[in-house]
């Protein structure tokens, strides 16, 4: 492919990316859709407050994200492909989702964060705690989670197929 060619595929791309980021701010105008890396964050947000019949937090809330129906703070997590997790502020409970890049996911932890905080390391470089994936799929397999209400079919399933 000539270096032309590559250019016009990469803005072909982009302009793919922007455009879908202008559709899910119709879609769902509170949260922002900004950047590669938030359009990740903002999408691990969606799903998991739509899937777990969360809150959304208020703007500027610090150190979470949304409230669950107990009124626990949850700080949530959207990971693609990292080894780890990086967090700052505090909150009740830590909710990791792995996304694949056809856009499915599924859930890496949810359950105390406490109990994260306990195997994270700090980072003064990132300014924030860094926990391994592995260290949060070995807390779900010690049933460490949250307990959940049955779901048997989202309101999505039968959109997504």
């Amino acid at each position: 492919m000539e270096d032309i060619s590559k250019v016009r595929a990469v803005q072909h791309i982009m302009a793919t990316l922007f455009s879908a980021q202008n559709a899910l701010r119709e879609l769902a105008p509170e949260f922002r859709w900004a950047g590669l890396g938030n359009l990740l964050g903002d999408y691990g947000e969606y799903v998991a407050i739509q899937h777990y019949g969360l809150t959304k937090a208020p703007a500027g809330a610090n150190g979470y994200d949304a409230i669950d129906a107990n009124g626990q703070k949850v700080q949530i997590k959207a990971n693609h492909s990292a080894s780890t997790i990086g967090f700052r502020g505090e909150a009740d409970l830590l909710l990791v989702i792995k996304v694949e890049p056809d856009g499915a996911w599924k859930e890496l932890y949810y359950g105390p964060f406490a109990a994260v905080r306990a195997l994270a390391r700090y980072s003064a470089r990132d300014n924030k705690h860094m926990v391994a994936v592995r260290h949060l799929t070995g807390l779900m397999a010690a049933g460490s989670e949250v307990p959940l209400p049955e779901v048997t079919v989202s309101k999505y399933d039968a959109v997504l197929g």
